[in-house]
Formats: C-alpha cells, structure tokens, sequence
C-alpha cells in the first residue's frame, strides 16, 4: 500500500484479522482467474437495458479477457499503480470491467452514480484529481458529454473523458467507449506482463457519501475492507455459486459495488444487472432467469409486491430476501411471504463499513420489524450513553452506536482528520446513528443524531413514527421531519407523504388517529402533514431530509 493512502491503524491488526481468517492475501482479480479455471463458460453476468430492451451475457472466461482488455486501455491513457480513474455508469457489464481492470492495475476507482450533476461530480473529480473519467454521453435526459466538458474546462487534472454511447463528434480529450476498450484489441500490441494486479492490502475504491447533512466525504476501502463486506450478506445468509444474484442498487454505490459486483465474483455466482431499477423489469428477470437473492429497500419491495398482486409472475426461485435503509413495516415481512412465499432479512450498515448487522435464519420470522439484526463475527457494535442537545440522556438505552472491526474503511480521502475525529482511541468508530440493544444481542436503529426533533421537550422517536406511518394504507412513503414554529419558539412534527397509488391523500387527522391505534403515544404525533409527488433521495434511496426541512421554510 503506497504512502497516499496509508493507514498504520488498519493494517497493524491485519494479521489478526488473517489469523483468524477475516482478511486473506489474494483479490477479486484472483477469485476471477479461480472462476475461469473452474467454470469458464458459466455465466458471470447477465445485463439488462432498460430502453432499448437487450440483453447482454458474458461468461466468466468473457469477463476476463475484458479485465485485461480495458487494463490495456486504461494504460494506454497514462493510468498506473494507485491512479484513480472516476466512473460514472449506469449499471452494466461495462462498470464491472472497469472495476476488474483498475485492480488488474493496482488503481483505484471512484464510483459516481448516474444521477450526480455537475456540482458534486465536479467536487469529486477535484478532490480526488482523478485524471479519467467514465460516463455515458447521456443518460436520463442529462448530458454526461456536456458536464463532464464543462467541469475539464476548470479542472487541468481531468485529461481524458471516455463516453459510452456517443454519437457525436468527438473533441480533444475525448474517447469513445466503445471504441477505445471493446474493438480496440490492445492486447494484440501489448502486453500486462510484470504489471502486478493490486495487493490485498491496497485500495481498492473511493466511494464518495452522499453528503445529507454535510460535505460529500470520500470513503476509502481496501480489497480486504471490501472483502469482509462482501462476506457479510453470504456467510450470513448462505448466498453460494448456485445462486443467482438480482439487486436494483446502483454499481457505483457501496450495495451495489460489493453485494453486485464483488460477491458474485467471489462465490462463482451469476449476477443480473438492470440500468435502470423498474420493478416490472425486475420481475421479468427475476421469472426468466431464476433469480434466488435480491435487496432492496421496503418502498422497492412493496412496489415489487404490488405488480406481482396485479400479474403472477413465476418467482419461485427466490430463496430469500433483504432489506434496509430505512424502517421495516411490519406488513411488509407478512407481504414478502404471502407473494414471494420466503422470509426477509433486514440488514444495517453504512458506506465506511458495509453490512454490519443482520437479522439470522433462526430468529422470529417477524423480527426485521423490531430489529436490524446482530453484528457480523468481524465486527463489534456497542451503544453508549449520549446527551441531547439539551443536555438530558435519551430515554430507553438509547444511545450513540459505535463499531468497529474487519470491515471498518481505511479513512477519508483527503480527510484523515475528520475521519480521526470519529475514532476513539481504541478503534471504536461513531457511526452518528442512535440505537438501543434488541434484546437479543443485536441493535434497533432509531434516528440520526443529527435527526432528532425537539417537541415541548420530548425528543421524538423519529424512526419508530415512521415505521409506524409506513402502516397506514394510504402512505407509499413517509419521512418525518423538523419545521420550527416561532409561536412556541422550537420544533413540531412534519409527516411528509408520498400517496400510495389510486388512494386519496390521507389526512393530518387520520395519520394521528392510525398513531393512537397503534398505542404511540400523542406526543410523538405530527403536527404537519405535507404531500409530496417523489421524495428526494440520494443514490442508496436514503431521504434527502435536509431537503425536505428547507421545503417547510417559511418562504
């Protein structure tokens, strides 16, 4: 591991973390080469487009040939040992290659997702300085070609920009995908001999929050974070090579980098990729390709749900399912086995560390409603006593969570020190989430430090009340949010609400008559009720709330 991203805490307990086989000295370019020896003309990756409705397969021995292809082609554009290379790609077979070739490289690569804009991917490209960029000319209706022309304009680093699906005239600085990494057949004139692929202790990716209650901060993994992130969804829920792996998650975010990209590859499964996460599109996948895993977050899953109540689909492949992000209705766990006849899992976890909790095999099939699950045997949580902003503890064993372990990130690219600032001196790191013991060994998830709302004195449960929301008929998505009123000189209670479809908007009163039905009590009811068409969500589908407070401004 070169000195830019070092990280002496993390790798003085890596030979515990071997020892007791949590970390290990090979990568995901080995376990591809393990794949091709084994199985070479078993299927690695099934990609599903959206808009024009194909369809592209590739074997693992496919899949390899493109890793060394696209490590050439990266390259032959100046891209070495610990550059980073910034991509920008709906997901599809494309970002994988790159994925595998940065390794193949010893680079890093700095996943944006699709839907960033100018003003964070620039943030991104500057801060990290990476000198290649990946991206679609458009995708969405948004110019990928112009923005990322614009930002080069400022930013000298950028010295290559490769677009997927051009079709236009091409300008200095520019390379077309297809061109430059599929036809160009660069291993007919070079060569990878004597450029060794990444060590397990090297990074791997910078994967960048999407910065809700502050600035965009630069996650920085290693193969071997990676690989105890990975381990945490298979070991736990037993995903193998038989299994065919099926997430909407984005490739360029933490799911879908590690549980779509990464566990495939390790296990030898096969994973189905959709560019864009259609729930009709979903189930065709799932009945024409015998789909065993997905997650998802509940609004996806209900969504899921409904259209397979409205036309069957054969979806008895499925084995089981996940979830997280944001609380678990309890008629959903109902829902997913009267439909998909298998249980549901909910997992917590965060960019810096992946998957650290999940609900087991042996626990009540109810319990993703009551619990986020207990830690995974690499990682340690612990909840500690915590003051409110008005200095009172929080009632019920709530208290700030902590964790550490095998999967906890190196740093914070160029923040070293906001990220020292979250770690104690034993390595416990704060994660900023409030949450009180399960009663059974593991962790219930209630709020945000930083999502507190302050109420004539209570602090209001906000994750409980929106699990409780989440009930209601009427309700297909609910955030609970702060608006300050000056008559009572603090904070009430606003219910923003996404109307499930076909249903006449639910009133303020009937919301808080479904509260007082389901025993909470009236001091956690809201005092707002504001509808909304879509909520405003980061690429991991958690609310944007800061969003949703500046909307309840007095203009």
């Amino acid at each position: 591991m070169g000195q830019r991203f070092h990280n002496a805490a993390a790798l003085e307990k890596g030979s515990e973390y071997r020892r007791k086989g949590w970390w290990r000295d090979t990568t995901v370019v080995d376990d591809l080469r393990r794949c091709v020896q084994a199985h070479p003309d078993k299927t690695a990756i099934i990609a599903a487009r959206y808009f024009s409705k194909d369809i592209t397969r590739l074997s693992y021995a496919e899949l390899a040939r493109y890793m060394d292809r696209f490590a050439l082609g990266l390259r032959e554009l100046g891209v070495g040992r610990e550059d980073i290379v910034a991509v920008q790609l709906p997901n599809g077979w494309h970002f994988t290659a790159l994925a595998l070739a940065c390794a193949r490289l010893g680079a890093v690569i700095a996943p944006i997702p699709p839907d960033y804009r100018r003003r964070e991917v620039e943030f991104i490209l500057g801060r990290t300085e990476a000198s290649v960029y990946v991206g679609p000319t458009s995708w969405t209706g948004h110019s990928h070609r112009d923005m990322a022309r614009d930002i080069a304009a400022v930013l000298p680093s950028l010295r290559h920009r490769v677009l997927l699906g051009s079709n236009t005239e091409l300008q200095p600085g520019e390379r077309d995908f297809e061109r430059h990494f599929i036809e160009h057949e660069w291993e007919k004139e070079a060569s990878l001999t004597g450029i060794a692929p990444a060590a397990a202790d090297d990074v791997c990716n910078i994967l960048y929050t999407s910065g809700t209650t502050g600035e965009p901060k630069g996650v920085v993994h290693s193969h071997n974070t990676n690989y105890g992130i990975t381990r945490a969804l298979c070991d736990t829920l037993g995903i193998d090579a038989t299994d065919v792996v099926a997430l909407p998650s984005l490739l360029t975010a933490s799911t879908g980098f590690t549980y779509s990209y990464l566990m495939p590859i390790l296990l030898g499964a096969t994973a189905i990729y959709m560019d864009v996460g259609d729930p009709e599109l979903t189930l065709k996948l799932f009945e024409e390709h015998g789909v065993t895993f997905t997650y998802g977050i509940p609004t996806y899953l209900m969504n899921l749900i409904a259209l397979q109540r409205k036309r069957q689909r054969n979806t008895s492949s499925l084995r089981q399912l996940a979830t997280g992000s944001i609380p678990v209705p309890p008629h959903l766990i109902a829902a997913v086995r009267e439909v998909f006849g298998v249980r549901l899992h909910t997992l917590w976890g965060m960019t810096e560390n992946g998957a650290v909790t999940i609900t087991r095999h042996e626990d009540a099939p109810d319990w993703p409603s009551q619990s986020d699950g207990r830690a995974v045997a690499w990682m340690e949580t612990k909840i500690v006593p915590a003051l409110a902003e008005d200095g009172t503890p929080y009632p019920d064993g709530t208290g700030r969570l902590l964790v550490r372990g095998a999967s906890q990130c190196l740093t914070y690219f160029k923040r070293d020190d906001v990220y020292a600032a979250a770690v104690d001196a034993e390595g416990w790191f704060d994660t900023g989430d409030l949450a009180r013991d399960d009663g059974r060994g593991g962790i219930r998830i209630v709020g945000r430090l930083k999502d507190v709302i302050f109420r004539y004195g209570y602090k209001i449960p906000v994750v409980e009340v929106e699990s409780a929301l989440y009930s209601h008929p009427k309700v297909k998505e609910v955030a609970v949010v702060a608006h300050s009123d000056d008559k009572i000189g603090g904070e009430r209670v606003c219910a923003v609400v996404v109307v499930r479809e076909g249903e006449a908007p639910p009133t303020l009163n009937e919301l808080r008559d479904h509260l007082k039905q389901q025993g909470m009590s009236n001091q956690y009811w809201p005092d707002r009720l504001d509808l909304i068409d879509e909520m405003p969500k980061t690429a991991t589908g958690k609310v944007r709330k800061y969003l949703l407070r500046e909307r309840l401004k007095p203009a």
